[in-house]
C-alpha cells in the first residue's frame, strides 16, 4: 500500500489512470470491442504503452532524485503499468452487466498476454530512459520515452509491409491479427513463445537498470542482463521457425511446389497433381489478363500467388485464416485451395494489378499520397473489375435488390471508412456496382485517376446517376427473396461475440456431419443465446428437432420464423420434409417437396429438391438410392465415395442421365475433369429430368471441356447456354476465358 500511495502522489499517474479508464469506456460503445478479446486487447496495446512509458520515465527520475534503490524504481514502474492495464480491463469486466462476455477466459488471456505484458515492457523502457537521460538530456527524457512506443508501432508497420504475413507480433502491442473481420481466428499458441522472449527482454532491461543504477556496473546484474539479451536475440533470429514472423522461403518450404506461368508464379502444395497445377497457373494468368483489360493497364512483374492447403496453414504462415488477402506492394496474393476456377483469385489479382494506378507505400487507393487508404474504393474496384456472378445475378442486380429493400448503403459512407462498418456482403456488392458504373460511364482512365487520388470526383452527382441506372436493371424471378436471405446478417462491428459465433458455426457443421442431432440442437441454442436473429441456427434447430422426432417443437420453431426471408422458411420446411422421409413418411415428405419446388430459392437448393421429389415420385428402389445419397446422418449428404457408388446404381435403374450427372459432380469435385466430361456428355445425350439440372449439366460439361483443352467444343456449349438469362453472365465469362486460353495455346505451338 505504501508503494501505491507513492505512485498515486504523482499527478501524471492520476491523469494516466483516468485516461486508461476512459479507453475502456470508449470500447464499451462498440459491440466488437466491448468485451475482453483480441480487438479490445489491440486497442489497449496500441494506446496505453505511451502513458506507461511516460510514467516509467517520471518514476525512474523521481527515484533517482529521492535516492531510492533500483528495486524501488522497478516496483513503482511495475505497479503503475499494472494499474494502467487493469483500468480498462476492469471497465470491460463491469460492462459484462450489460454486454455478453462469450469467451471470458480466452478474452482475458488476450488482454493479459498481449497488452498486459506489453505495457510492462513499455513502462520498463521508459524507466531506462529516465535513468540514462541525465543532465541536459533529462529535459527531453519524456519526449524520448513517448517515442519508444511510437517506434515499436513503426517497426510493426514495417514488418507488415516487408513480409508476406499480415499478422504482426509486437513487444508492446502484443498480437496484431492483420484483419478484424477474419472471424474464424483463434488464440495463436505462438503468442506464448513470443511472450517467453518478452520475459527475456524484460529481464535484460530490469537487470540493466539495476546494474547501472549507481553508475558503476554491477557484475552479477550485468551478467544476467547479457545472458537475457543473448537469449532474446537468438529467439528473435529464430522467429520464422517459431511462427513469430513469416518469410517466403519458409512458406515455400512448407508448400513445396512452385511453377512459373506467363503472368504468375504459383506457390502450391507439393502433392498436387500436375494437371491441377497447370489449371491453377492458367487460372492465375487469365485473372491477370482480365484485370489488365478491365483497368487498361499492364502488369509487368509476375504475380506471386500462394495457395495453402487449409485455412489453418494459411493462418499460421500469414495471419489470415478464412480471409483471402492481397499485398499489392509485394505483388502477392494469398489464398487457400478451392474449386477450379478459383472463386476469389480474380478478385485478389485485381488488387495487385490496380497497384499500377496507385501510390504510397502500400500501393492502394488512398488520400494523402496513398497513406490514408479508402477501403470502399479499394474493394469496389476489385469487385467492379472481377464482376462475380452469384445465383445468376451480377452486382448491379444485387444492388438493385438492396435498394428496393432499403438496405443499399449511402455512397458517401461507402466510399470511405464507413465501408468497414457495413455488413461485408452489402458493402462489397454496392461498392463494386458503383465503381463499375463509374468505369462504364467515365472510362478506365477516370477510374485509374480516382483510384490513385483515393476519391471519386463529383461523387454525389455520380451517385444519383448510379441510382437512375439501377432503376433500369431487371431482376430475375425470386431475386428479392434471395436478397432478403443473403443480406440478413449484421456487420462484425454490430455483432456481439463474432469469433464465438464463428466457432459455434464450425461446431454445428461437425455436429451435423457426425449425425449428432442432440448436440447440434445444443449448439444452435448456444448460437441463438448470443444472436437471437442467427437464421442459420434457427433453421438447423428446426431440422435437428424434426430428426429427433420432436415434430411439434419443430413446427413451433417453424411458425416462429414468420417474417424471416421466404428462402429461409423454404430451407426450414425442406429439413422437416427430410426428417419425415428419414422416419419413413414418404407421402408427407413428397407433399412438402412438391409445395416447395416452385418457390424462390438458390439454384443448387432447387436442383437437390427436384432430385429428391423426383425420387419419391419414382420407384422404391430409386428413392432408396437417392435417400442414401443425400439424407444421411444429420440430414446431410453421404460421403463422396458412397455417392459415386450409389449414382452408378441409380444409372442402372433409370432411363435418363441423372445417375451419370450425379456421378460427374463427384468427379469434378476431385478434379477428374477428363472422366467427368465423358459422363456429362452421356448424361446430356440421355436427357435430364428438369431444366435446371440440364442447365447445370451443360455448364459443368463446358467447364470440363475447357479443363481438357477442348476449346472449340466448349465454345459451342457456352454459346448455347448464353441464350439463357440465368446462365448468361457465367457463360460470357467462360467464353472470354476460352478466347484467352485458346489464343495462348495457339501461340505455344
Amino acid at each position: 500500500m505504501t508503494r501505491l500511495r507513492e505512485i498515486w502522489a504523482l499527478r501524471a499517474m492520476r491523469i494516466a489512470l483516468g485516461f486508461s479508464a476512459l479507453v475502456g469506456v470508449v470500447c464499451c460503445f462498440f459491440p466488437l470491442f466491448d468485451v475482453h478479446g483480441v480487438e479490445s486487447a489491440l486497442v489497449v496495446g496500441i494506446v496505453l504503452p505511451f502513458p506507461a512509458a511516460l510514467l516509467g520515465c517520471r518514476l525512474a527520475q523521481r527515484a533517482r532524485i529521492e535516492s531510492r534503490s533500483p528495486q524501488r524504481a522497478l516496483a513503482w514502474t511495475a505497479l503503475a503499468s499494472a494499474a494502467l492495464w487493469a483500468a480498462p480491463v476492469l471497465v470491460l469486466a463491469l460492462d459484462q452487466l450489460r454486454a455478453r462476455q462469450c469467451e471470458p477466459w480466452e478474452g482475458l488471456a488476450f488482454e493479459a498476454i498481449g497488452p498486459g505484458v506489453g505495457i510492462q515492457l513499455a513502462g520498463l523502457a521508459g524507466a531506462l530512459v529516465g535513468r540514462f537521460a541525465t543532465g541536459r538530456l533529462a529535459r527531453g527524457a519524456t519526449a524520448v520515452a513517448l517515442c519508444i512506443p511510437l517506434l515499436a508501432i513503426v517497426v510493426g508497420i514495417h514488418a507488415f509491409w516487408s513480409g508476406p504475413s499480415i499478422a504482426v507480433y509486437s513487444q508492446f502491442v502484443g498480437w496484431f491479427p492483420g484483419t478484424l473481420y477474419d472471424v474464424g481466428r483463434t488464440f495463436p499458441m505462438e503468442l506464448f513463445t513470443f511472450r517467453t522472449l518478452s520475459a527475456a527482454w524484460w529481464l535484460c532491461g530490469a537487470m540493466t537498470l539495476v546494474a547501472f543504477w549507481e553508475g558503476k556496473p554491477h557484475p552479477a546484474a550485468s551478467a544476467i542482463a547479457a545472458a537475457a539479451l543473448v537469449t532474446a536475440i537468438v529467439g528473435w533470429a529464430h522467429g520464422p521457425s517459431l511462427g513469430h514472423r513469416s518469410t517466403v522461403p519458409a512458406i515455400d518450404e512448407a508448400l513445396g511446389g512452385l511453377t512459373e506461368g506467363e503472368r504468375c508464379v504459383v506457390h502450391y502444395p507439393r502433392e498436387m497433381h500436375q494437371d491441377a497445377v497447370a489449371r491453377l497457373v492458367a487460372d492465375c494468368d487469365y485473372s491477370v489478363h482480365r484485370a489488365e483489360r478491365g483497368l487498361e493497364v499492364e502488369q509487368v512483374e509476375p504475380v506471386q500467388a500462394f495457395f495453402y492447403r487449409t485455412p489453418e496453414e494459411k493462418q499460421y504462415f500469414m495471419g489470415a485464416g478464412r480471409t483471402f488477402i492481397a499485398k499489392p506492394w509485394r505483388i502477392e496474393v494469398h489464398l487457400q485451395l478451392a474449386e477450379w476456377p478459383h472463386p476469389v483469385l480474380g478478385h485478389e489479382i485485381v488488387h495487385v494489378v490496380a497497384r499500377n494506378a496507385a501510390r504510397g507505400p502500400f500501393e492502394v487507393s488512398g488520400t494523402l499520397g496513398g497513406w490514408f487508404p479508402n477501403p470502399g474504393l479499394i474493394e469496389g474496384v476489385a469487385v467492379g473489375i472481377d464482376w462475380p456472378d452469384l445465383e445468376g445475378m451480377d452486382p448491379h442486380q444485387w444492388s438493385r435488390a438492396m435498394r428496393d429493400m432499403d438496405l443499399l448503403p449511402e455512397v458517401d459512407s461507402l466510399m470511405g471508412l464507413g465501408f468497414l462498418g457495413t455488413e461485408p456482403r452489402r458493402s462489397y456488392t454496392a461498392a463494386g456496382s458503383f465503381t463499375r458504373f463509374f468505369r462504364d460511364t467515365e472510362g478506365a482512365l477516370a477510374l485509374r485517376r480516382a483510384h490513385r487520388a483515393g476519391a471519386i470526383p463529383n461523387q454525389r452527382a455520380l451517385a444519383q446517376a448510379w441510382h437512375a441506372h439501377l432503376d433500369s436493371v431487371q431482376l430475375p424471378e425470386g431475386a428479392m427473396e434471395l436478397a432478403q436471405l443473403r443480406f440478413s446478417r449484421s456487420s462484425i462491428f454490430e455483432t456481439a461475440c463474432p469469433h464465438r459465433l464463428a466457432a459455434l458455426r464450425g461446431q454445428l457443421g461437425a455436429d451435423l456431419a457426425a449425425g449428432d442431432d442432440a448436440r447440434a440442437r445444443r449448439t444452435c441454442r448456444d448460437m441463438l443465446a448470443i444472436d437471437p436473429g442467427a437464421l442459420d441456427a434457427r433453421i438447423h434447430l428446426i431440422g435437428s428437432e424434426a430428426r429427433l422426432g420432436r415434430t411439434d417443437v419443430a413446427r413451433e420453431a417453424l411458425d416462429a420464423l414468420e417474417g424471416a426471408p421466404s428462402a429461409a422458411v423454404t430451407q426450414a420446411r425442406e429439413l422437416i420434409a427430410d426428417a419425415r422421409w428419414l422416419h419413413g413418411d414418404r407421402t408427407g415428405a413428397e407433399t412438402i417437396y412438391a409445395a416447395l419446388v416452385g418457390l424462390p430459392q438458390a439454384e443448387a437448393s432447387r436442383r437437390l429438391l427436384e432430385v429428391k421429389l423426383g425420387a419419391l415420385e419414382s420407384s422404391y428402389q430409386e428413392s432408396r438410392l437417392v435417400r442414401e445419397m443425400f439424407l444421411q446422418r444429420g440430414g446431410g449428404p453421404s460421403d463422396p465415395v458412397s455417392i459415386t457408388h450409389l449414382a452408378h446404381d441409380l444409372d442402372a435403374v433409370r432411363t435418363d442421365g441423372l445417375g451419370r450427372y450425379l456421378l460427374s459432380r463427384q468427379l469434378v469435385n476431385v478434379g477428374r475433369f477428363d472422366l467427368a466430361a465423358d459422363e456429362l456428355e452421356a448424361a446430356i445425350a440421355r436427357g435430364l429430368p428438369t431444366p435446371s439440372i440440364e442447365r447445370e449439366a451443360l455448364l459443368l460439361f463446358g467447364s470440363a471441356l475447357v479443363a481438357n483443352d477442348r476449346f472449340e467444343e466448349a465454345r459451342r456449349i457456352f454459346q448455347r447456354t448464353r441464350e439463357d438469362p440465368r446462365s448468361a453472365n457465367v457463360s460470357a465469362e467462360w467464353l472470354n476465358r476460352i478466347a484467352f486460353l485458346s489464343q495462348r495455346a495457339l501461340a505455344a505451338r
